[in-house]
Parts: C-alpha cells; sequence; structure tokens
C-alpha cells in the first residue's frame, strides 16, 4: 500500500505543479504567498522533499482556483 501512495502523491504533485506553471507562470514567490506560506514550503513539496497537511493542500487548491475534489479526483487506493 505505501508504494500507492506514493504514486498517488506524485501525480498529485504533478497535477498541482502543471496548474501553478500555467496559472503563476512558474512564480513560486507570487504562488506561495497566495497560498500563505513561504516559497521554501513550496520548493520542496515539488521537488518531492516535503508532504502537505491537508490545510496546505486546501490553501493550494484555493491559490489554484480549483476544487480540492478535482484535484484528486479518479485517485484511488486498489486493493
Amino acid at each position: 500500500m505505501q508504494k500507492q501512495l506514493e504514486e498517488i502523491k506524485t501525480i498529485l504533485i504533478k497535477r498541482i505543479y502543471n496548474l501553478f506553471i500555467k496559472r503563476y507562470e512558474g512564480n513560486k514567490s507570487k504562488f506561495a504567498k497566495e497560498v500563505g506560506c513561504d516559497e521554501k514550503t513550496i520548493r520542496l513539496i515539488f521537488d518531492h522533499n516535503q508532504g502537505m497537511t491537508l490545510n496546505l493542500f486546501f490553501k493550494i487548491a484555493k491559490a489554484l482556483e480549483i476544487e480540492p475534489s478535482e484535484l484528486i479526483k479518479d485517485l484511488k487506493i486498489k486493493e
């Protein structure tokens, strides 16, 4: 199950990153300000060196102007 969770995390971060590039044109400082965290946190998440809390996940979704459910759509743990 841990491998599946890592795969889900990778997909989720990729989705967030792609929306971030589109909306913020790669400006991590501006994105971090909108999220309400520091740029280092954003960089660590994108580099897969830090996880994100549920609170941060919701803030990121808001900054990207997308429903959190859209970000996790079709992500499931298979039995």
